[in-house]
């Protein structure tokens, strides 16, 4: 797969639903580099803050048993929350945008004796931000939601979801797996991988431990995801249909806008990201910068990918794989420009005060901007000239000299426009 090979993937499954079938399951690549053992059907993957995505499920069934509200407060199911918190809702919870304090650092909790230590110190520490302002992607928020389901089911949150959820659609493996993210002995588990420290490929390696994995616990695989997700597109798991509408429903802050992680994953609704456009919207589960479900509700397809590279980010490239399956894809993922056109934009360009790397592989055109800590970015194709970003508000126009090449060019970004002259 060309896609593994450009983003230094050691091992990936996909999963392609359409019209409530599973049309294509694959694997491809090694789960176990140290092993050399290749992903199979059995391998199951660590799927992080996909968890959510259960997690907004869980909370949804018990609105439709009648056992809270969205509404409802999250101190009218846990006592001994600070006064700052009395009033934050079940919703602001799901959404990240109650302003609770974040009860990790990195891949640490805030206090090193652990759990009990880390939930006493975020309960005394100040709120973010005021309640519905901003969206804040916060651990503590969906801590809280795993005592609520808890407390109101009389199970622990695991066993809701795997009696009302991986039971009910025959997830085996996923059941079998459990929430012990990489902490448990789990059969045919694929080793977790990164290159976020350093040039290297490293294992992965940090706990997280049992009071956290509401928020990133589960382990599964692309198949029984996509089996998850036709269960609850036909109404196996939510009765009501309105309830799947209000699970997918974007969080409006107190602006009256919507908000998320980026200009792709645009808001963020009740444990899923909302990736709202005019044409081909979508639903998306995102976990571990590794594994991502979107869901394409008009054109009923859903495409899961899960690798297990920290930082492949198939959100990213999804749609492209999208396009084998509608047709008027290019809107979203641009069209074709030629190779040769393409290199004539490559090189160096200055600004004022920043410069810009325009650079081309796999005849794809991205952007680099100075700064410690930037990172690449994919530019799609308008037309020959003309091209934009997804992952931030931004356009580019290229403009060319009497032999092809480009001594300058112009970057579009909210109501600003920014020259850039070519040095090299």
């Amino acid at each position: 797969m060309k896609k593994m090979q450009d983003e230094k993937i050691p091992g990936l499954q996909i999963a392609v639903v359409k019209n409530n079938k599973i049309i294509k399951t694959e694997n491809y690549g090694i789960a176990n580099l140290q092993d050399n053992i290749a992903v199979t059907d059995k391998t199951v993957f660590t799927i992080n803050s996909i968890t959510k995505s259960f997690i907004g499920v869980a909370i949804m069934q018990l609105v439709e048993k009648g056992k809270l509200a969205l509404s409802d407060k999250a101190s009218s199911y846990v006592t001994d929350l600070p006064d700052t918190w009395q009033n934050i809702t079940i919703k602001q919870l799901l959404t990240h945008t109650s302003g609770l304090p974040e009860i990790e650092l990195g891949t640490s909790l805030i206090a090193p004796e652990g759990a009990e230590a880390s939930w006493s110190l975020v309960k005394t520490l100040p709120l973010a931000a005021k309640a519905n302002t901003q969206f804040q992607y916060t651990s503590t928020n969906y801590v809280l939601l795993g005592k609520i389901i808890t407390q109101v089911s009389g199970n622990s949150f695991t066993d809701f979801i795997t009696e009302n959820q991986l039971i009910k659609v025959g997830m085996r493996r996923t059941e079998a797996a459990g929430f012990a993210h990489f902490q448990g002995v789990i059969p045919h588990q694929a080793r977790g991988y990164t290159y976020y420290f350093g040039n290297e490929l490293t294992t992965i390696q940090y706990e997280l431990p049992p009071f956290l994995r509401a928020a990133a616990g589960m382990s599964s695989n692309a198949k029984e995801i996509a089996q998850w997700v036709i269960a609850l597109q036909k109404g196996e798991l939510l009765s009501e249909p309105s309830s799947l509408k209000v699970l997918w429903s974007p969080a409006v802050l107190e602006s009256g806008k919507t908000a998320g992680f980026d200009r792709l994953l645009n808001g963020y609704a009740l444990g899923w990201q909302v990736i709202d456009r005019a044409e081909h919207p979508a639903i998306a589960a995102v976990g571990g910068d590794r594994s991502a479900l979107v869901i394409y509700p008009q054109d009923n397809l859903s495409i899961v990918v899960i690798t297990n590279l920290m930082g492949a980010n198939p959100q990213s490239f999804i749609d492209e794989i999208a396009e084998f399956y509608i047709a008027d894809m290019e809107a979203i993922n641009g069209i074709a420009v030629t190779e040769s056109t393409l290199k004539n934009y490559v090189g160096h360009y200055t600004f004022s005060n920043f410069s810009i790397d325009v650079m081309l592989k796999d005849g794809r055109l991205s952007f680099l901007a100075s700064g410690e800590g930037q990172e690449p970015f994919i530019l799609y194709a308008k037309s020959d000239t003309h091209f934009f970003a997804k992952v931030v508000d931004l356009q580019v126009s290229f403009k060319h000299n009497d032999n092809g090449s480009a001594p300058s060019l112009i970057i579009h970004q909210g109501d600003e426009n920014y020259l850039g002259t070519r040095a090299r």
